[in-house]
């Protein structure tokens, strides 16, 4: 059962159903191209019809926030994923820590390390990194929405997490963690 509810929760943190290797970016990070995708397929996200359709949208804002700048970082990438995959959390770490020394400007690696440290249980770093990441990628769901869980189910911060999916599902309507927040009578989520 915790297997089976760390692999639903890896999967909307860290959009791991998306693909299982991840290869360099035909072009950077940052560049134009991947910025006016990620701009057009927001876009489609805050008009998708329904979740099947989101869904979709978020697979592919998944793979243009995992495009690595380079071959060796994608390597990289792709065994963390493998270590934590296997919970070697550590290693993992060791893998994101020197990712994140050559490339402070990746935002997915500080995503990446944010939910090693929550899988940890260190929900201060998880947060820290996570604000790195969307300083980085401001409309990053990922980080809004962990950075949420934490918030609400860990600190007891309520207002601060609902402020975030508030935040998330202006960009993301079918947010999955739309169920953490309270209904409150006269206010439409």
């Amino acid at each position: 059962m915790r297997i089976a509810i760390l692999g639903v929760i890896s999967a909307l943190f860290c959009g791991l159903a998306v693909a299982e290797t991840w290869g360099p970016a035909t072009a950077s990070p940052g560049s134009e191209r991947r910025n006016n995708s990620l701009k057009e397929a927001f876009r489609e996200l805050k008009m998708a019809p329904n979740e099947t359709v989101s869904r979709i949208v978020m697979d592919r804002i998944w793979v243009l926030w995992m495009q690595a700048p380079d071959s060796e970082t994608a390597e990289d990438m792709n065994r963390a994923l493998r270590a934590r995959g296997g919970y070697n959390l550590d290693k993992a770490l060791g893998i994101l820590d020197g990712m994140i020394d050559r490339h402070p400007d990746y935002a997915e690696v500080w995503n990446q390390r944010s939910y090693i440290h929550f899988l940890k249980e260190d929900f201060d770093k998880s947060l820290s990194d996570c604000e790195t990441a969307l300083e980085l990628e401001p409309r990053h769901i990922g980080c809004m929405t962990g950075m949420a869980r934490i918030l609400i189910r860990h600190q007891g911060r309520f207002k601060a997490g609902e402020s975030l999916l508030k935040e998330a599902m202006k960009l993301h309507p079918f947010v999955y963690e739309k169920v953490l927040l309270k209904e409150v009578p006269g206010e439409e989520l």
